[in-house]
């Protein structure tokens, strides 16, 4: 497993990657004045009713967030905003009094930007004008806020949906989402606002439920930039991000397209008697990561119950192993769960284990699928992508 990207992992390139997406350099107000730096971009506008709040450009890097001008709102909301950038990046705009909401802007410079809105509607109407992507920046933020309000909508569950129905309506509203940043993007490739609209299509949980064709997306538009900003940072960091992700995909294919075995596993099981992975090889296996204390576990375990019934006589079988430390909690859940296959197995020492780091996790519930040879063939499968995947093999 030497050669393969966990979830946390690839959440941690993402992060690395907003970062060097944006300015690696920076300069502050006093610092302009002091070096007798030029003005290369302006901010201006007026936020309704923000009159007296002090208005910060930031920009995310690799050291933290850094402030690279501010200024405090006139009475009647009007600002202006000069500063000094070394290329094209990704900057926030963020008013004093706003916890969580700003603006990402993909300036670079030469930009004058204008912002024209009252301070309620900040973080998604912003109203700009002054830069050629302005209309397709306010399209993304109708687009980003449809999705989320379906996100919540879903979360909260007032329509009483299935946890399947739930994913699925999810599903469909990324996909849409994903599909809109697509076609913005390949509507013009040298935009800058693609900083942006290519966030979304990063593989931030995985590559399990990612779309594979958005690889294809970001090799064009890493091969626009690097004309369009040949030596800029975002041009430099955006090839770095297309390569480590292309490198992290082929890896995961590897992994689960049935040539690398899975790690082996000898534990003990509740009676204290050792199981063994590897005696299970003529079998289809899913190692089930769980544990008592997991409530997603709890949830999806009917599922798993119900699919091991269906095709326990052609050919498959569960190998569960538990993060629990008690064992009393660990030998409960088991029988109350109704888990009736006979290879359950714990070293109970819970996220101390040594198992989530040599199967690449950081979260349960989570699944393995071994193929009769013991070589991976799926993971993090459950709900309907499991009775998907199972279907297929035993149609």
């Amino acid at each position: 497993m030497t050669a393969t990207w966990s979830r946390r992992q690839i959440s941690i390139l993402v992060g690395v990657l907003l970062a060097i997406l944006a300015v690696i350099w920076w300069v502050s107000r006093s610092e302009l004045e002091k070096n007798g730096l030029d003005e290369n971009v302006f901010v201006r506008g007026q936020i309704k009713g923000a009159g007296g709040l002090q208005l910060f450009l930031e920009a995310p890097s690799d050291r933290g967030t850094i402030s690279v001008a501010q200024t405090e709102i006139e009475e009647d909301g009007s600002f202006e905003l000069p500063a000094n950038i070394p290329g094209l990046g990704i900057y926030n705009l963020r008013l004093s009094d706003l916890k969580g909401s700003m603006l990402w802007l993909p300036l670079q410079p030469k930009d004058e930007l204008n912002v024209r809105c009252k301070i309620e509607n900040f973080g998604f109407q912003p109203g700009i004008k002054g830069v050629p992507w302005a209309n397709a920046y306010a399209q993304l933020m109708q687009a980003t806020q449809n999705f989320e309000n379906t996100q919540k909508q879903l979360q909260t569950n007032e329509r009483g949906l299935s946890q399947d129905a739930i994913q699925q309506a999810y599903t469909l509203a990324k996909n849409n989402y994903e599909t809109f940043c697509v076609k913005a993007i390949l509507r013009d490739f040298k935009s800058p606002l693609n900083i942006m609209l290519s966030m979304n299509l990063l593989p931030t949980t995985g590559f399990e439920d990612w779309n594979s064709s958005h690889l294809n997306v970001l090799e064009k538009l890493s091969t626009a930039y690097a004309k369009y900003y040949a030596g800029q940072p975002a041009s430099n960091n955006m090839q770095a991000q297309y390569q480590q992700i292309e490198d992290a995909f082929f890896a995961y294919t590897q992994m689960t397209n049935g040539s690398m075995p899975a790690p082996s596993i000898a534990l003990p099981g509740p009676d204290g008697v050792t199981r063994n992975l590897n005696a299970l090889k003529g079998k289809y296996v899913l190692i089930d990561f769980w544990a008592s204390w997991c409530g997603p576990c709890k949830n999806e375990m009917p599922n798993v119950v119900a699919l091991y019934k269906k095709y326990k006589s052609k050919g498959f079988t569960i190998f569960s192993v538990s993060l629990d430390e008690d064992p009393s909690k660990w030998k409960e859940a088991i029988q109350t769960w109704g888990m009736i296959w006979p290879d359950h197995v714990s070293d109970l020492k819970g996220w101390k284990s040594d198992l989530p780091q040599r199967f690449q996790f950081d979260g349960i519930p989570y699944t393995v699928l071994l193929n009769p040879e013991g070589k991976i063939i799926g993971t993090n499968l459950r709900g309907q992508k499991l009775q998907d995947k199972l279907a297929t093999i035993f149609k």
